[in-house]
């Protein structure tokens, strides 16, 4: 169901109270859950608990129960004559939010792995990122399960084209992706990735997207662009703001490499994925303007202690309050993704040892670069074997490995010395991710000039007690507290269930 309306608030205290709150991650099978707007994590109209289809439209790494079911529109209800859910009545599905142009929204999460400026155990992004109808004319959330771009390995533009299907990244965005190199120059442990994967076989997913071992695809999204930022080739995704745990030696980079100031570049012959090798096998290397838009906010991120997926600072969940930009307009989709990498790879630790011959220094002692340098030569060997120091190139972990990690001594006679350490290198450095349902942006009225503030007032969370709904929420209004000045608009709206 979903309802809306817009007040005029008046005799209200002043004072704007939030700006920009946040936090980040860690290691594990964990998690980012964005509550508001309602995070999809792959859901669309379940009638149980978990997804259904994990592989809809991208890959979260997400728990199966987190995520809302997307909203209905039915009056009164959509149900049939025996009280069950029907999504061919009127309005199932359609349960679409609206927010207008130059109003505040809350986005607002919880991540499970923590995050936070100086944090003692990783290295984290959290990245906020919206995608339109500009980008995509065809966006849309679909009204069924199946996965977008087809059911098979590959998508095809008729299975694309299926009304019933979700579709976010364009179809010729995902196509490119796969002809596309992968970058060869990237960290990927000792994973053995898939050859034939293109930009979709990364250290994350090295199956390369269903060429080997079953159906890999997450909808049409590119893994290498996932993964990664920012990235080096066009995508759809417009930079709202990035939270980091180290804004000064971070967000510089981050501004100036946004896509929102920067042309992103690609070879005209699809392969290819440098100039040099573009021009070297009969390509042209062309540039995609830049989206021309302001640089994205960066900051640091609210601090979060590690395994724990609730509130942070006074009782507040993580949050960000967005300023819907005046010029987009439309149906549109946020994306929020966490990007982390533990303190296991840190110049001084196990994993990354000072030792001589093998010091590190400048960029290469910075974790949060690590690239080919630290690769195993024979990838997809060593796992479960005696990790007996690096060899000749400094890689930092190996699969599972087993050592004297406690140092009790010669293990040459008494192998029950050895213990094995549950390391599991495509997470080591990883990325979780939620997005939105679509939802509408709007011009605003015609009385409502564009100097007087309007702030989104909505509900987060789902029907049941926090031991049914977790990890999502119970429901509760968003923002908690709020305070505005005298003339400020609030735009009350919910969706759910």
């Amino acid at each position: 169901y979903r309802s809306t309306r817009l007040l005029n608030m008046v005799h209200m205290a002043n004072a704007v109270k939030i700006m920009v709150l946040l936090a980040a991650p860690w290691l594990s099978a964990a998690d980012m859950y964005l509550n508001s707007p309602r995070g999809s994590n792959n859901k669309l109209r379940e009638q149980s608990n978990n997804v259904q289809n994990a592989n809809r439209l991208f890959d979260s790494q997400n728990n199966a129960a987190a995520g809302y079911q997307i909203g209905d529109d039915c009056k009164p209800a959509c149900k049939d004559g025996d009280n069950n859910y029907d999504v061919t009545v009127e309005g199932a599905t359609k349960g679409t939010m609206k927010f207008y142009q130059g109003s505040e929204l809350y986005v607002e999460w919880t991540h499970q792995h923590g995050c936070g400026v100086g944090h003692p155990n990783l290295r984290c992004q959290i990245i906020l990122q919206y995608m339109s109808e500009e980008d995509n004319p065809s966006l849309r959330d679909g009204t069924g399960q199946t996965s977008a771009g087809g059911d098979g390995n590959d998508p095809t533009e008729a299975e694309t084209a299926e009304l019933v299907r979700g579709y976010h990244e364009p179809f010729d965005y995902y196509q490119s992706c796969m002809a596309r190199e992968r970058n060869q120059g990237l960290y990927t442990a000792d994973q053995a990735l898939e050859a034939n994967g293109g930009a979709s076989s990364t250290r994350q997913n090295p199956n390369g997207n269903g060429r080997r071992r079953g159906a890999q695809r997450h909808g049409l999204e590119c893994p290498e662009e996932r993964d990664y930022y920012p990235y080096w080739h066009p995508t759809p995704w417009h930079d709202i703001a990035i939270l980091t745990d180290e804004p000064y030696e971070r967000c510089d980079y981050y501004r100036a490499e946004s896509q929102n100031v920067v042309a992103k570049g690609y070879c005209s012959e699809p392969g290819f994925n440098n100039p040099d090798s573009c021009a070297g096998n009969g390509g042209t290397w062309k540039e995609q303007a830049a989206f021309e838009e302001p640089p994205p906010e960066c900051t640091g991120s609210i601090g979060s202690r590690d395994n724990h997926n609730g509130n942070v600072r006074n009782g507040h969940p993580h949050y960000y309050v967005w300023k819907i930009p005046e010029y987009l307009t439309g149906r549109v989709v946020l994306r929020i993704r966490y990007n982390i990498t533990t303190g296991d790879f840190n110049y001084g630790s196990l994993a990354n040892p000072k030792e001589v011959g093998a010091e590190l220094t400048g960029s290469k002692a910075d974790p949060f670069f690590m690239d080919r340098k630290f690769n195993d030569p024979n990838p997809g060997t060593r796992r479960r074997s005696t990790f007996a120091g690096r060899p000749a190139v400094p890689v930092p972990l190996a699969q599972d490995p087993v050592a004297d990690w406690l140092k009790l001594g010669d293990t040459n006679q008494d192998t029950s010395r050895l213990l094995q350490l549950q390391v599991n290198t495509n997470q080591f450095g990883r990325t979780f991710e939620d997005r939105t349902h679509s939802f509408l942006v709007l011009e605003r009225p015609a009385n409502v000039p564009q100097t007087q503030r309007i702030v989104n007032f909505n509900v987060r969370g789902r029907r049941g007690n926090i031991v049914q709904v977790y990890p999502a929420v119970e429901y509760d209004f968003i923002p908690q507290d709020l305070k505005v000045e005298q003339g400020t608009l609030l735009h009350f709206q919910w969706t759910g269930s």
